[in-house]
């Protein structure tokens, strides 16, 4: 990936050297959801497009993990001995995951038995809504709901089977093996003066309580540890809920997704903080070969970019260069990389000026009042175009708010003339209407 651009630097509507989410991310201030979709055509990928649309197209919902989470993840495949703890390492902190025995009843008999270490994708999205249930409602109780169906629907599998293989009963298994163990965390100073400290046998959970049906325990009531809960409440990331959902199968896009979320905000540096390949493959737990390793994170990364566009890292080179970029949870796109703006969609191969942002632009009227023009950009970006949007998507679902602003700005009498913004949603307004109206009467 280039290197962050500077203002004023001139930049290629699609650039086929940028992760496909930043190609799509431009596209869309370029020229709304037809240009997205141009993109994605010519890239021959459906998959990165569908996540793209549905997180653009959706309110950022909050979510949290663990910061030790985002930095150290559990492994991706079952391990060959999946009863030893896993230990992973980043700089001076450690984290060992410990699968301890817990009490169960097998064959109407009570037995003492380890269930193995989490691992996949199922666990990473459980975790990521117990804790996140934890966090937003600042309790230790989290509660999963009625049945195991409907938990699972909530998490965004629209399928949900029972039996062996089944969805159900593969989520149900590896929520147990989170509860069952046993986390430690460590922190090792950095000089000989300093003293190491350690949080020892903290378990995510200490009571859990269930039920007994025809596909058989669900743990529906969860209370975290009191030390688990509060190291959590001071170490919480947030993430994009939204986002979480279109990763859910894939166990490295979760992984490469909440770390960036972890480290890519700390960054301060404009030139960037260098990792080797050798490190990153360290906190996502990956025992592949370099070569290999390499080549599955740059696939991985397109969908993570579709999902996270103001993630800025370049993964062309030798080593691994992460830039300051902005949380998850910020809507507009603000990373370097994505400073672009237009005022109507260039043809392909046309360069483009790139300033800081996506102004709304104003004019000072003789009689000293302000007043703007209609937003020239998709809707679905700055707090500018906010009223729009939210009116676009309540008066003219389910048609396309960025396809409908594009036919308004073509068919406005007089659109250059800078109007109130109040005088500007009364005619977006009368227009949603007599749009949603039209389409009806052809569809009929």
């Amino acid at each position: 990936m280039p290197q962050p651009r500077r203002e004023g630097t001139s930049l290629m509507s699609h650039d086929s050297t940028m992760p496909i989410g930043h190609q799509y991310a431009l596209a869309m201030l370029v020229g709304g959801e037809a240009e997205v979709r141009s993109v994605a055509h010519d890239a021959r990928t459906q998959l990165t497009l569908d996540a793209f649309l549905r997180v653009q197209d959706e309110e950022p919902v909050p979510a949290f993990l663990h910061s030790a989470l985002c930095a150290m993840s559990l492994p991706t495949k079952r391990p060959t001995d999946d009863t030893l703890p896993i230990i992973r390492e980043d700089g001076k902190y450690a984290l060992a995951i410990n699968p301890r025995p817990v009490l169960q009843t097998i064959d109407g008999r009570a037995q003492m038995r380890s269930m193995g270490v989490p691992y996949g994708s199922y666990p990473r999205v459980a975790l990521i809504y117990l804790l996140s249930q934890a966090v937003t409602k600042r309790s230790r109780d989290v509660y999963l709901g009625r049945n195991f169906t409907d938990w699972m629907r909530r998490l965004g599998y629209k399928t949900v089977s029972y039996g062996p293989r089944g969805t159900a009963n593969l989520m149900r298994e590896q929520v147990d093996r989170l509860l069952a163990c046993e986390w430690q965390i460590r922190w090792d100073g950095q000089t000989s003066d300093e003293s190491a400290f350690a949080v020892r046998d903290v378990k995510i959970s200490n009571e859990y309580s269930g039920s007994l049906d025809r596909n058989g325990t669900f743990a529906r009531e969860i209370r975290m540890s009191e030390i688990f809960y509060n190291h959590l409440v001071e170490h919480a990331v947030p993430l994009n809920e939204i986002a979480v959902r279109e990763l859910k199968g894939i166990p490295t896009a979760l992984d490469l997704y909440t770390y960036l979320a972890y480290r890519l905000p700390r960054i301060a540096s404009d030139k960037g903080q260098p990792i080797s390949w050798e490190q990153l493959a360290k906190h996502l737990g990956n025992a592949a070969d370099t070569k290999r390793f390499r080549q599955t994170v740059r696939e991985t990364m397109q969908l993570v970019s579709s999902v996270y566009p103001n993630a800025n890292v370049d993964m062309s080179g030798r080593k691994v260069v992460l830039y300051p970029s902005p949380a998850p949870l910020e809507r507009k796109l603000v990373g370097a990389h994505l400073r672009l703006a237009a005022h109507s969609a260039p043809s392909k191969g046309t360069a483009i000026e790139v300033p800081r942002t996506v102004p709304l632009r104003k004019k000072q009227l003789p009689d000293g009042s302000a007043k703007v023009a209609f937003p020239e950009h998709s809707l679905r970006y700055g707090e500018e175009a906010r009223p729009y949007l939210d009116l676009g998507r309540e008066k003219g679902a389910p048609w396309d708010v960025d396809q409908m602003a594009g036919e308004f700005r073509a068919g406005c009498p007089d659109f250059s003339r800078p109007r109130s913004r109040d005088e500007w949603l009364r005619m977006w307004d009368a227009f949603v209407t007599s749009y949603v109206k039209r389409r009806q009467e052809r569809s009929q």
